[in-house]
């Protein structure tokens, strides 16, 4: 070899090793996949009815703050939710009924005849203020099969509270 002169080294053209296409081949086909099962989940899902609703203060059973949403459903029939704790919430919750050690709340569909039946499922809240219109889903379960799910949206009542 000379010095001073500039001989190039020559490489072969640059190749992807086999086993990283492969790789490339499955990330992207589970990328494929996913966005068509993503998109797909959101066409089948059926908007939920939204049902008006009233949101009063209430009384927890040891004479705490709670507060209860009414949610008129059918027939005379009316979801009542009991939450307890203040309306004071200022992050998306959500509540499990029924609740065991009976600090969270209870969830009741009351007829227009006949005992108030327990109900079971979840309601969640994205947040509670009083004074402003409250939103939220519930899904429920009377103990004969009978479903209740949607949305609502409570509006305030003023109505006095006294507890002790």
């Amino acid at each position: 070899m000379k010095t001073g002169t500039y001989q190039p080294i020559h490489r072969p053209p640059y190749r992807m090793k086999p086993r990283i296409s492969l790789y490339a081949v499955i990330v992207f086909t589970v990328i494929v996949l996913g966005t068509v099962w993503f998109f797909s989940m959101l066409e089948d899902q059926e908007p939920l009815s939204v049902f008006p609703a009233t949101i009063n203060r209430d009384c927890a059973p040891w004479d705490g703050s709670a507060f209860t949403v009414s949610i008129p459903v059918s027939d005379g029939a009316i979801i009542a939710t009991s939450i307890y704790q203040s309306p004071d919430i200022r992050l998306p919750v959500t509540f499990s009924f029924p609740d065991e050690t009976m600090r969270a709340g209870n969830a009741l569909l009351l007829l227009p005849v006949g005992v108030p039946e327990p109900l079971t499922g979840k309601v969640s809240f994205p947040r509670v203020e009083q004074g402003l219109p409250v939103e939220g889903k519930f899904d429920l379960l009377t103990e004969t099969g009978r479903q209740f799910k949607g949305s609502f949206k409570a509006e305030w009542e003023n109505q006095p509270v006294y507890c002790g």
